[in-house]
């Protein structure tokens, strides 16, 4: 052990302190870079909260607000009007994928769909991987999913939130004899959709890719993290040569000098260039070597 360990006090002090340095570097370089990255999964799955929040409260206003009113205004306006039902204001599916459409327009990396089993609408049946989301949600008596899916090649990040059929949506999603003409005549379904209500029969799915969420976050976070880490390596390369400089050489001129004036080379005087505790030693000596020098001369 002790042929390990370093005999300079240059490097019993000086390596503790890069050690330190590297350790300390590392530790907080690895909680910046994995911040950065939890950071950006929050950030994301914040978006993804409002968006669903959105969806819901717009299914609510439909449901709520615009379908009973419309009811009101076609049931006035019977023999005037030949719609039973106006799809684009009384259908809370049709009404929100709507306005996920146009939100997947402007924002093409963030993806909402609103899929279900057995929909009126073609285009909102499920993928695979969707439907595989929904199986899962249903085997589990789950009513949300969160992960990491691969879909059309690459990995995405989906959040998913189970859709339950209810009362309200039996008139159109119940028999294909049930449903409102107009309806009928824009979709023209060939089966019965079939819900039953309390049965969890679709999602919405909020996906954003992968990599343009975690992969960048982590480039972010692994220059960050190797800043902070350069920052203590150089602070503690600072502080070791700041030693080296003030404490170390100075001391080692002083052994040297020793080593002469113990040889009997007394002529050669002690420099004294600090007023430091070092210093104060240089000056020491010095008084020691003319103390020497004058005995050496005496006896002479």
């Amino acid at each position: 052990m002790k042929g390990i360990l370093p005999k300079s006090i240059r490097w019993k002090i000086g390596l503790p302190i890069l050690l330190f340095g590297v350790v300390a570097g590392l530790g907080t370089g690895f909680y910046t870079y994995k911040t950065e990255v939890d950071n950006a999964v929050y950030i994301t799955e914040e978006r993804v909260k409002v968006a669903i929040t959105f969806s819901d409260s717009s299914r609510e206003y439909v449901r709520g607000t615009l379908r009973p009113l419309i009811f009101d205004l076609l049931g006035r306006a019977k023999g005037c009007v030949q719609e039973d039902f106006i799809l684009e204001a009384q259908s809370s599916s049709f009404f929100t994928a709507s306005i996920f459409n146009m939100v997947n327009e402007k924002t093409p990396d963030f993806r909402l769909r609103q899929v279900a089993y057995n929909p009126i609408n073609p285009k909102n049946r499920p993928t695979p991987e969707e439907a595989h989301i929904i199986n899962f949600m249903r085997a589990n008596n789950q009513k949300e999913y969160v992960g990491v899916v691969e879909m059309n090649g690459q990995r995405h990040f989906v959040h998913a939130f189970g859709k339950v059929a209810d009362a309200g949506c039996m008139r159109c999603h119940s028999t294909r004899e049930a449903m409102p003409k107009s309806l009928i005549a824009k979709y023209n379904p060939q089966y019965d959709p079939n819900w039953k209500v309390g049965e969890l029969v679709g999602a919405v799915m909020v996906s954003v890719p992968f990599e343009a969420i975690i992969l960048k976050a982590q480039l972010d976070g692994l220059l960050s993290g190797l800043a902070v880490f350069s920052v203590f390596l150089l602070m503690s390369l600072f502080v070791v040569v700041a030693l080296n400089i003030l404490v170390f050489k100075p001391v080692e001129e002083l052994q040297r000098k020793a080593e002469e004036i113990a040889k009997g080379n007394v002529d050669e005087p002690i420099e004294v260039k600090s007023q430091d505790e070092i210093g104060k030693l240089a000056e020491s000596f010095e008084r020691m070597r003319v103390s020497i020098k004058k005995v050496m001369d005496l006896l002479k």
